[in-house]
């Protein structure tokens, strides 16, 4: 073949297979246009045949606004149930109420059990900083200082010159506790306890970090240590918390944020639930109303707990005639418990406490130290104490009971004011006010007769007969004090249990031949949760918490 023919034909070939590509290649794409359209097509059809991911939201609501962000000044139920969310401890109590590590790692007990060494978890602030042992002392130590005095400092008198510290007879710097270096904190105690973790729980042992240790709580830059932090407050409307990414545990915790609305009405919180706004409703945030009580019981919708503490009625000892024995054990005989339990409360199986501790504690041990409604005794009582005062019945005066304002206790107080007035013939004015008002009265013991509700702080019977050991220490606001009852109040911590018992009857009968306060009923939670709700726990301590808490709709 010819050289020019034979490039022809190379030519020839040259543009016959460069078509052929060509052509082959716009097949391709087209093939590939049509299977990518495709795949997009069935993961469009995908996406839009399952629900988007939600977040775990968890909504709940507030009676009124909590009395502080501050772990070391909050002490109602309600305030500790927001904080506990916000700010760890070295432990804290699981379901079963028993106390668990939190921000602690592990912990070493002396032989004695007068020292606590805990060593913390690699564990930060909300703001990514690490939490150090200097935190948890500082932060104790402040709280010793009469502007962060609150009901729960009385908590810090086990620790070593707690109480001397607290009362500035001593210096703080003898404090017993101690950082002996970012991860160790050691806690010297005043005498032997070997229950001490319990009495760790409670949210006053939480550390506060440095920028807020000192000055008000900022409620925009609030650096917390719990589950969750605070994403926002608004006064007397709403908080929101959202999980805490750097909580050590922050994988188990399963809500993105919970919500509190505050709402002063009962029954539009009842309203809100029930059409699915809120998935929480109940103790410790806010009262179910009592009249709602009945048809939630009939429908199986309430749960209830019995709660280890107490509602009472605290005399001001120091005052007249309440300075009289046998006047308190009159106005005390003369209220018909029972009939406000099933009257007002709706409460159809509970008993009145007629002992200084709660049945659920006490169990086959419990018995009443004085009777229910005893209008005779009463009678005879309010008789000798008026001839002790050298008084007669017309000069008595008028008495005058302080409450926080509540509708359900308004209500319960119209009962006993008109149980006292008919059973005894005396006069009596009911006045509720804002808690802080309240608060202030009983601090400065300008009130009569007070209504406080109280609970445990920690886990053991003990704690409630502490309420009562030291006239001039928070919470026993009666300004009563028997070195008898210290006595025994003491000598349990290292007792065996059926001592410790002894010791604890002994001390109730000391209390209730002087009754310095009068025990109206025992605490009572009930709440309602969606369905759709797991995993919230609440124990008799009233402690709520959401930090297992998870949404399954």
């Amino acid at each position: 073949m010819k050289p020019e023919r034979k490039l022809k034909l190379k030519e020839s070939l040259k543009v016959r297979f460069s078509k052929k590509g060509k052509n082959l290649f716009r097949m391709f794409l087209n093939k590939t246009l049509v299977l990518l359209l495709f795949a997009i097509f069935l993961t469009s059809c995908q996406k839009n045949s399952s629900s988007p991911i939600k977040q775990q939201i968890l909504r709940t609501c507030l009676a009124s606004d909590i009395s502080s962000l501050d772990p070391r000044k909050g002490v109602d139920m309600a305030t500790q149930g927001v904080v506990r969310m916000l700010f760890a401890g070295l432990v804290y109590l699981d379901e079963n109420l028993v106390p668990k590590l939190d921000l602690a790692n592990s912990y070493r007990v002396s032989d004695d059990f007068k020292t606590y060494t805990f060593y913390l978890k690699e564990c930060c602030w909300s703001d990514g900083s690490p939490i150090t042992a200097e935190d948890f002392e500082q932060t104790w130590k402040a709280a010793l200082t009469p502007a962060y005095s609150s009901g729960n400092t009385n908590l810090f008198h086990f620790i070593k010159n707690g109480r001397k510290a607290c009362l500035g007879s001593v210096s703080i710097d003898l404090f017993g506790v101690r950082a002996l270096d970012d991860k160790t904190l050691v806690i010297e105690l005043e005498k032997p306890n070997p229950h001490f973790l319990n009495i760790l729980t409670n949210s006053i042992f939480s550390p506060v970090h440095k920028s807020l240790r000192y000055d008000r709580i900022d409620f925009k830059h609030l650096i917390s240590s719990g589950p969750f932090q605070l994403k926002k407050y608004l006064l007397q409307n709403q908080i929101t918390l959202d999980k805490n990414p750097y909580y050590w545990d922050a994988a188990n915790v399963h809500l993105d944020q919970l919500d509190y609305f505050i709402i002063k009405d009962q029954g539009t919180a009842l309203l809100m639930f029930e059409k699915g706004e809120i998935e929480f409703l109940g103790d410790p945030f806010i009262k179910i109303s009592s009249d709602a009580i009945p048809d939630l019981q009939a429908k199986g919708l309430i749960h209830s707990v019995q709660g280890a503490g107490t509602q009472w009625l605290f005399f001001n000892t120091k005052k007249f005639p309440y300075n009289n024995a046998n006047i308190r054990k009159a106005l005390s005989m003369a209220i018909d418990r029972q009939k406000i339990l099933v009257d007002v409360m709706h409460y159809d199986h509970s008993s009145p406490p007629l002992g200084l501790i709660p049945k659920i504690l006490k169990k086959e041990k419990w018995h009443p130290w004085f009777n229910d409604n005893d209008v005779k005794g009463a009678r005879e009582c309010f008789a000798k104490g008026l001839k002790e005062l050298g008084i007669t019945a017309q000069e008595f005066p008028a008495i005058t009971i302080d409450y926080a304002t509540n509708i359900l206790w308004s209500k319960v107080l119209q009962a006993i004011q008109r149980m006292w007035i008919e059973n005894l013939g005396i006069h009596v004015n009911n006045v509720g006010t804002d808690s802080a008002i309240f608060l202030q009265k009983l601090a400065t013991h300008e009130f009569d007769i007070a209504r406080m509700g109280w609970l445990m702080q920690y886990d053991d019977a003990v704690n409630l007969l502490e309420i009562f050991k030291y006239k001039n220490m928070k919470p026993n606001y009666t300004g009563w004090e028997n070195s008898d009852y210290i006595q025994h109040a003491d000598a349990m911590m290292l007792s065996s249990e059926k001592e410790k018992w002894d010791h604890i009857e002994a001390a109730e009968k000391i209390f209730f031949d002087e009754m310095p306060s009068i025990p109206l009923m025992d605490t009572l939670i009930l709440y309602l949760e969606q369905p759709y709700v797991k995993g919230i726990n609440v124990n008799y301590l009233m402690q709520i918490d959401f930090r297992r808490a998870s949404i399954e709709r």
